[in-house]
């Protein structure tokens, strides 16, 4: 995912193919006519007019992206989280963007934003010719994430340059294997899952309440015994480094790189990395010179933060007064194997509801044009994550927990749905996340009764909220018939 806010995202994320056309709600084909990223010309500079007011970039600013960058774009404040949700700042967000659409219109709106040009993406088509013509002319890249990121993982594919991109690409596909609903390895990450599930259910024993301090320390520790294998199990300090680098990127280039603490981290990394165990995912990365693999293993670490954020509002999903929730319970109790269709099809609604990419961005490397308007070479695109998953003028299903849309291939067809982004930097290890997530569900809550206990009481079958602040949410556990 190649976003901000957990987007930087977002899977193991980095930006599945693409199918269909423009205007049809596929994610492929070319853009047409004028849209094209090559329309370039004198005609193109002079279209170069009509930005918001004053007032409403104000408004765009109190209700969009100062409370996206208060929340957290790279490590979650859990503070500036909680305030958010309370204060229903998602819903006040996309009310901004309807309304900008409405008296702008659907091409990309124009702003200036720090010294910098930026443009604001308002229709769904526009998602997925940002996503489609990745990286060129549109990076995954950018002077805001290459800051952010060089905090952690200076070398990640995320933020390589043009050259050295490609190879890093193809080193992270061969060992994610992108585009295999089970992973060659899966058996591997089923036993893996498994142990840690079983472990936080006897930790928790009867009456004993799982929030997400407990579950975040079990599904870190899962996600190094993934990445690297049992014996990282056990390795905290590598995750706690990463929490703290984290948290400086969270300031992007205004905020000093800690070179000590880096320095330890990418160490640790490294030997993570060099004695990865069989059926690992570092195992199936190259050593080749220039790869910087503890750069590509640091990501997916940083990635599965957010599959642990998808997976624990799961569980409120799991809970909730829907259909699907009944559904998706049932087959976590009764189907065996690796492939849990219902239990992905959560996850990625918990993702779909709540995106842990609160926006993806895109940075222009030449001028384009949209519907006849020009933005020049360096514009950062911005797509704001849950103003199309939740858009109720083009999704029926906008609002609920739906996980059949996964399954039926509506929600995939949709070129504005994108909690792991798609295109050329799609998020390569989407499958591998899915069916972590899912098996790591499967074991913990199958044989118990699972309910929410918090003040806000389970999830009713329709009229999903806005936000939900994982940091607040509770559940018990209890076996049946103890």
């Amino acid at each position: 995912m190649t976003s901000i806010g957990h987007g930087t995202g977002k899977g193991l994320r980095e930006d599945p193919q693409d199918a269909g056309t423009p205007g049809t709600g596929g994610r492929g084909g070319e853009a047409d006519g004028q849209e094209g990223a090559g329309a370039q010309g004198a005609g193109a500079s002079e279209a170069r007019t009509g930005g918001p007011e004053a007032a409403e970039t104000a408004r765009l600013l109190a209700t969009v992206l100062v409370p996206t960058l208060a929340r957290g774009v790279i490590a979650r404040r859990p503070l500036m989280e909680g305030l958010v949700c309370a204060a229903g700042g998602d819903r006040a967000g996309a009310a901004t963007l309807r309304e900008l659409r409405e008296r702008h219109g659907d091409g990309p709106l124009p702003l200036r934003l720090a010294g910098r040009d930026a443009a604001l993406v308002l229709a769904a088509e526009d998602v997925g010719r940002l996503l489609r013509e990745t990286p060129e002319p549109f990076s995954p890249g950018g002077q805001e994430k290459r800051g952010a990121l060089a905090h952690f993982q200076p070398h990640g594919v995320l933020v390589s340059e043009r050259e050295e991109r490609p190879r890093r690409r193809a080193t992270n596909e061969a060992a994610l294997v992108p585009g295999h609903t089970i992973h060659p390895d899966g058996d591997t990450v089923a036993a893996q899952a498994d142990e840690e599930a079983l472990a936080l259910a006897a930790a928790l024993g009867e009456g004993g309440v799982l929030d997400w301090a407990r579950f975040s320390a079990s599904f870190d520790a899962l996600a190094r015994r993934v990445v690297f294998g049992p014996s990282a199990a056990a390795d905290r300090r590598t995750t706690e480094l990463l929490r703290r680098l984290r948290s400086r990127a969270n300031w992007s280039y205004a905020a000093p790189v800690q070179r000590s603490a880096r320095t330890e981290f990418l160490q640790r990394m490294r030997e993570n990395v060099a004695r990865a165990q069989p059926g690992s995912l570092a195992a199936g990365l190259g050593s080749e010179e220039g790869l910087r693999p503890e750069d590509q293993a640091a990501h997916w670490l940083f990635a599965f933060d957010a599959a642990a954020i998808a997976a624990f509002r799961s569980l409120a999903l799991l809970t909730s007064l829907s259909p699907g929730a009944y559904a998706a319970r049932e087959e976590a109790e009764e189907r065996e194997g690796l492939d849990l269709p219902l239990l992905r099809a959560t996850v990625q609604e918990s993702v779909r509801l709540w995106p842990t990419t609160l926006v993806v961005v895109r940075e222009s490397t030449r001028e384009t044009v949209w519907r006849d308007r020009a933005f020049p070479a360096g514009t950062a695109f911005l797509v704001v994550s849950s103003y199309f998953h939740r858009d109720s003028e083009r999704l029926s299903y906008a609002d609920a927990f739906a996980p059949e849309v996964w399954i039926d291939g509506r929600a995939e067809s949709d070129p504005g749905i994108v909690p792991f982004s798609y295109g050329p930097a799609g998020c390569p290890g989407r499958d591998a996340v899915l069916l972590t997530a899912s098996l790591f569900l499967r074991t913990l809550v199958r044989g118990h009764d699972l309910a929410r206990v918090d003040s806000r009481g389970p999830l009713p079958a329709s009229g999903l909220p806005a936000s939900l602040n994982h940091f607040a949410l509770r559940f018990a556990l209890d076996g049946r018939g103890a």
